[in-house]
């Protein structure tokens, strides 16, 4: 485990089930790419950019954690995660590995404010529901609408 960027990062569990799934029942692996963990288990992509829109924040994070099991049958990659959170709900999104440029999304947040804090902006323990979108992508093994982890995410403020 290397340093945490202290710019601010999005800090993730997936689902306690998929990983258990993963690692102990189907024998699988977890790679990270540019991603550590934490104390508690989450992976943290680093916060590679952010930016106040019209439709709430929008934040960039950079890494990547790819599960793979059953001789690659199944392969779960979240890559570079895109976030726009505001006060009424939001979308975290993954980029797809057939096209980088493609977002695929794969969950819903809940509504919520971020807390301002001196060292910027933080939200968290956010309650998140696998969208229909994304069903396949974890396998089809839970339904749209399953609660996944909840996520946490800290942005550093920039001052001009």
């Amino acid at each position: 485990m290397s340093p945490l960027n202290t710019d601010g990062a999005l800090r993730w569990a997936v689902r306690e089930s998929f990983l258990r799934y993963v690692t102990v029942i189907a024998r699988g692996t977890v790679e990270t790419d540019g991603v550590d963990t934490d104390a508690t288990g989450r992976f943290v992509f680093p916060l590679r950019a952010r930016r106040l829109t019209d439709d709430g924040w929008h934040l960039s994070f950079s890494g990547s954690v790819r599960f793979t099991a059953h001789n690659g049958f199944l392969d779960v990659l979240i890559a570079a995660p895109e976030v726009i959170v505001s006060a009424s709900g939001g979308v975290l999104a993954t980029h797809v590995a057939e096209d980088p440029q493609s977002l695929l999304p794969l969950l819903e947040i809940a509504p919520i404010e971020p807390e301002t804090r001196a060292d910027g902006l933080h939200w968290d323990a956010v309650p998140t529901l696998l969208r229909d979108d994304a069903v396949t992508h974890f396998g089809s093994v839970y339904a749209s609408g399953a609660e996944m982890a909840p996520l946490s995410i800290t942005a550093a403020l920039l001052h001009s």
